[in-house]
């Protein structure tokens, strides 16, 4: 009972929001004078943000000696320390380059292979990236990217129309694509959790979330399927079932319907937007991140050539330096490995699809009226040690590019005893689209907590989703989040 109450005092503790002094700066490469992004902001053990990709910085102060430290460290420059009584608000904080060095471990008898360095890190990995009764507060920024080149929608046949209602029906849908083409669509999600990792369990607390949209001008790929299909399909709301085709092609002959009209009509509706407590996406992603390497640059090694760079520092610890490019037809990506000396923990990786690669391409275009693919798939982490030298996830971006070409027809004809009367539907829609979704997490606070504590967790069930159409610059005041970048704060 006492360890469950010191737990529930820590965390206390943790969720505080301190109102005192946001520490604001740009870190900036010293030779060029250029931001640099993704630095790690660390005031005290465990308790940091990252820069965004300009270089700028937020962090909220939290109660600690005039005497304590600001470490700045990156990857190929130098770490560098302010101490607060030194740190003046909207600092500019200049980092040298960092210089490969000769170590210690270079020095033995036997100096290791890339490929010896990478196995000795999978033979580590249930040693050093485990994350059990912890309590990590996370950041979480998604970008959602999305151009349709082509959208058209052509009613061909409506038995149950006249021809100047199918010519209304199509009309709307030009207009409607006209609008869908004209821009690109883009909006943000922002949320600030507190994710507890037990060994069986995973809980999320959502503090805040918004999202950053103008309905006047965006549509992602979900909002345009319904809206276009609750248009056509309600309809063909019956007491019958349908057969339903596309092209040539019988999908299945006994289709209800009007449970599927029935979802789109109350998606229809504008009602709140919500974000569900407890076990949800965003933190078992971050789990997933902290102790899965599954990327075929770590399972398949075949696929790979290796090759050992020279030992740097990146992010404060003396790392080995791999990179590695496709060796064989299955490869597809290139990158960086970034693993420690000592213990051979991943301290950071990034990896971009090579050069014309495509992380996945079908295309049926000419047979089936379907070409699709992802043409950008690429990812960087960092990684953070615990105060039980384990490493967890500081920073994660990924980035995926997809695109898209629909030309198909769907055909819908009534399950109706009566033939006169039956409904008949054949429409034929041109899809062309590109969307690419970027996604940012930071692990802003680390923090042990007690295994007995999943039993006492309570939350309510959701919070509400803050949508806005323009940036608040106060919104997340006295929050720690990845600084918003120019393209956020004038976004409308």
């Amino acid at each position: 009972m006492k360890l469950i109450l010191n737990s529930a005092l820590l965390l206390l503790i943790f969720n505080v929001q301190l109102s005192a002094q946001s520490l604001r700066g740009r870190v900036i490469e010293a030779n060029t004078q250029n931001g640099i992004p993704y630095v790690n902001v660390q005031l005290g053990n465990r308790y940091g943000v990252i820069s965004n990709e300009e270089g700028y910085f937020v962090l909220q102060r939290k109660s600690v000696d005039d005497n304590t430290a600001i470490l700045f460290s990156s990857m190929g420059f130098e770490t560098l320390e302010i101490p607060l009584s030194d740190f003046e608000n909207d600092q500019v904080i200049p980092l040298k380059p960092a210089t490969y060095v000769l170590d210690e471990v270079f020095l033995s008898d036997k100096q290791l292979t890339a490929e010896e360095i990478l196995e000795k890190f999978k033979v580590g990995i249930k040693e050093n990236h485990v994350l059990n009764a912890a309590q990590v507060q996370v950041f979480t920024r998604l970008n959602d990217d999305y151009k349709a080149e082509t959208f058209g929608i052509d009613v061909k046949k409506a038995s149950f129309m006249s021809k100047a209602e199918r010519r209304e029906m199509n009309e709307n849908m030009k207009n409607l694509g006209n609008k869908i083409t004209e821009n690109s669509s883009i909006f943000y999600q922002e949320r600030l959790s507190d994710v507890f990792i037990f060994e069986d369990t995973l809980m999320t607390k959502h503090q805040k979330a918004l999202k950053l949209i103008n309905r006047d001008k965006t549509f992602d790929t979900d909002d345009i399927q319904e809206q276009v299909f609750f248009e056509l399909l309600k309809t063909l709301k019956s007491p019958h079932s349908f057969k339903v085709r596309t092209g040539i092609i019988p999908i299945d002959k006994d289709v209800s319907l009007n449970e599927m009209i029935e979802d789109l009509e109350k998606s229809q509706e504008k009602v709140p937007d919500t974000l569900y407590n407890k076990s949800n996406w965003q933190g078992k992603s971050y789990k997933k991140f902290a102790t899965k390497f599954t990327n075929d640059f770590f399972t398949s090694p075949k696929y790979y050539t290796y090759e050992l760079k020279g030992v740097t520092t990146v992010y404060g610890e003396p790392c080995y330096h791999i990179q590695f490019t496709p060796d064989r037809r299955k490869g597809k990506y290139v990158g960086d490995l970034y693993i420690h000396t000592r213990d051979f923990g991943m301290v950071s990786y990034k990896y971009d699809l090579e050069e014309g690669r495509k992380a996945m391409n079908v295309n049926l275009k000419f047979v089936l009226g379907i070409k699709v693919n992802t043409y950008i798939d690429s990812g960087f982490y960092v990684f953070s040690k615990t105060n039980e030298d384990s490493y967890y996830p500081k920073y994660i971006k990924q980035v995926d590019g997809n695109y898209a070409y629909i030309n198909r027809s769907l055909a819908f004809k009534e399950n109706n005893p009566k033939r006169s009367e039956r409904k008949k539907l054949n429409i034929e829609f041109e899809l062309e689209y590109n969307t690419i979704e970027t996604i940012e997490y930071v692990g802003v606070q680390y923090q042990s907590i007690s295994p007995e504590l999943a039993s006492t967790l309570k939350f309510e069930d959701y919070i509400l989703i803050d949508e806005i159409d323009q940036y608040d610059l106060n919104y997340w005041k006295d929050y720690n989040i990845i600084e918003a970048t120019e393209a956020i704060k004038t976004y409308d």
